[in-house]
């Protein structure tokens, strides 16, 4: 092992144990990663900062702009709604159904962006259905994994992973590649799913089924401010339901009182309240009331800097687990405010102060957007999306996709290259103020540009200082004896494992590297290698730690080890295809 070596490998267990550990974002690691190859001489700094120049970077960027658009239109919640109707009470039916709808979505959008739109459908569906959310929301969400691995746009994983075997020196990855294999991938796992699969999500119902509102409700709290016309009304003369809220509790002078339709309100008196997202949002402009942060009174709200509306969630390992809300400093270092509170199960007649905080909890915050800006990679609360009162129109999200089609079709005539292409769509979408250049730069997520330039860069580093070589030794040393199956298997099993500390992503732009070098040491074409390291890290279903899975962790009620128990077998069934129809696809 050379100087060279041991420095990178080195680097990449801090890394991962940086990452595990949640010591810091991944973002800022993957540039330390950059820093510390520059400094030893290992990488020069044209070859450090050549991935923030790649065609991946600016096609990632441009996906994150059109895909938000079409879904903030809610044209995807459309389609969902009206195909989910089709299952008429079975749950066999449902569950496959919620599966091909969340697959087809993510051929196109992020799997994150699929489980987002798709919770609040499969949520009011089971409702209507009388069927339990839990035995819905981790399939849907795993399919949208599986989904997202049949087009190069379905995932940034596929994205990095073509930029990265281009800097290795192989052709990248054709838009429509994978889509065989994937497609296959995907209806193996929707039958493990409807099959013994289906055995082993939990389905843990709340007593009352009405009372499971989904991740768009919100506990929150209002104020009658002195000189408002609605005080010394009933709150019955409040007419709430109108607005889509419900009145839970009244606080006056620190006495807690029923939200009674024949109590008199009276200026200074807060009432907690619980209503969906849109609820909330009108209620917000509706000058009788004022929406009231927590710990806060009405008079705070009134900073012209708190601009913006975002949710949040909080992420396991959290250092805000277990704290109360109004205890901790850390929304106030941030700058910003907790407007609602979403929990899956019951509302909590009680002050948002006084929640303690659990693993799942989604938090409407107001804060300025650069603060909120600041959420997206955070280890304690993940920023979800930010809350856009004004969404475009579904003709403008019709347009959007339209434009998206067309690009796709021109990239894979090659007419445009896609890049260039999806790039063309957002200038479009900007001339014609369907998605203003402000609006577009709050959509992308730029730790995630920072964190796949940085992991290419150090991939690149791997591959020429001989640690991929190093690495694929030690793994062939183990699986040679059985062949060159087993060699793929162990690839895409390390692949796997990385996933679990790094972003999708991230792992396989690492893998990559070893992967070619194993495909030299078995005297087989490094296409197929890279292909299975690619698919592999997208197929990781073990652990609720992938943003899709984390959006139903709390909605579904599950717990860490339901991953365990339902995403374990069906990684190694898909990691069992992907060794054998991986050659099948791509000679050896």
């Amino acid at each position: 092992m050379t100087l060279e070596i041991a420095i990178v490998l080195g680097v990449l267990l801090c890394a991962v144990i940086l990452i595990a550990s949640e010591v810091l974002s991944i973002d800022l690691v993957a540039v330390l990663m950059i820093v510390v190859m520059v400094a030893a001489g290992i990488l020069s700094p044209e070859q450090a900062f050549s991935g923030f120049a790649s065609d991946v970077v600016v096609a990632l960027a441009a996906i994150f702009v059109i895909a938000g658009t079409i879904a903030r239109a809610g044209l995807t919640e459309s389609i969902a709604v009206a195909m989910l109707a089709g299952s008429r009470g079975s749950e066999r039916a449902g569950l496959g159904l919620v599966m091909a709808v969340s697959v087809g979505l993510s051929t196109v959008f992020s799997n994150t962006s699929t489980a987002s739109v798709l919770t609040p459908v499969v949520l009011s569906y089971a409702r209507r259905a009388g069927l339990g959310a839990g035995r819905l929301l981790m399939p849907m969400a795993f399919a949208s994994m599986m989904g997202g691995t049949m087009t190069l746009i379905g995932t940034s994983t596929n994205l990095s992973a073509s930029g990265m075997v281009t800097a290795l020196g192989m052709a990248p990855f054709a838009f429509f590649e994978f889509t065989a294999i994937g497609a296959i991938l995907a209806v193996a796992g929707l039958l493990f799913m409807i099959g013994p699969g289906r055995l082993l999500v939990p389905d843990r119902r709340p007593p009352d089924l009405v009372a499971d509102y989904g991740v768009t409700d919100y506990l929150t709290e209002i104020e009658i401010a002195p000189g408002s016309s609605v005080a010394g009304l009933d709150v019955a003369g409040l007419e709430l339901e109108r607005a889509a809220i419900e009145p839970l509790a009244i606080l006056r002078q620190g006495t807690r009182l029923s939200a009674n339709p024949l109590r008199i309100v009276l200026p200074g008196d807060r009432m907690i309240v619980t209503g969906g997202l849109d609820a909330l949002l009108r209620l917000r402009q509706d000058k009788r009331f004022a929406l009231v942060p927590e710990g806060e009174t009405a008079a705070d709200t009134a900073r012209s800097d708190l601009v913006g509306l975002a949710e949040a969630v909080v992420l396991p390992q959290s250092l805000l687990v277990g704290r109360r809300l109004g205890g901790t400093a850390f929304f106030r270092r941030r700058r910003l405010k907790v407007l609602g509170l979403h929990r899956a199960g019951s509302p909590f007649a009680t002050r948002l102060d006084n929640m303690t905080l659990r693993v799942g909890d989604v938090l409407l915050l107001q804060g300025a957007t650069d603060d909120l800006e600041s959420l997206k990679g955070n280890p304690d609360l993940r920023g979800l999306a930010e809350v856009d009162p004004l969404p475009p129109s579904k003709p403008a999200g019709l347009a959007a996709l339209g434009l998206l089609t067309a690009a796709v079709g021109c990239a894979v005539a090659g007419l445009v290259p896609l890049p260039i292409g999806l790039l063309g769509v957002v200038a479009i979408l900007g001339v014609f103020g369907i998605t203003p250049l402000h609006e577009a730069y709050r959509m992308i997520d730029w730790r995630l540009l920072v964190t796949v330039a940085g992991m290419t860069a150090f991939g690149l580093a791997m591959y020429q200082t001989g640690a991929a070589d190093f690495l694929a030794v030690a793994i062939l040393r183990v699986s040679v004896p059985f062949g060159v199956p087993a060699g793929l298997f162990v690839l895409g099993l390390l692949t796997v494992l990385l996933t679990q500390p790094m972003s999708n992503a991230a792992a396989a732009i690492t893998m990559l590297p070893v992967a070619v070098a194993s495909a030299d040491l078995m005297q087989i074409d490094p296409r197929p290698a890279v292909v299975l390291v690619t698919l592999s890290a997208s197929l990781s279903f073990v652990a609720p730690l992938e943003p899709a899975l984390l959006i139903v962790y709390g909605p579904g009620r599950y717990r860490f080890v339901d991953f365990i128990r339902a995403g374990g077998p069906l990684t190694l069934v898909t990691l069992g295809l992907l060794v054998v129809l991986v050659p099948r696809f791509w000679p050896l």
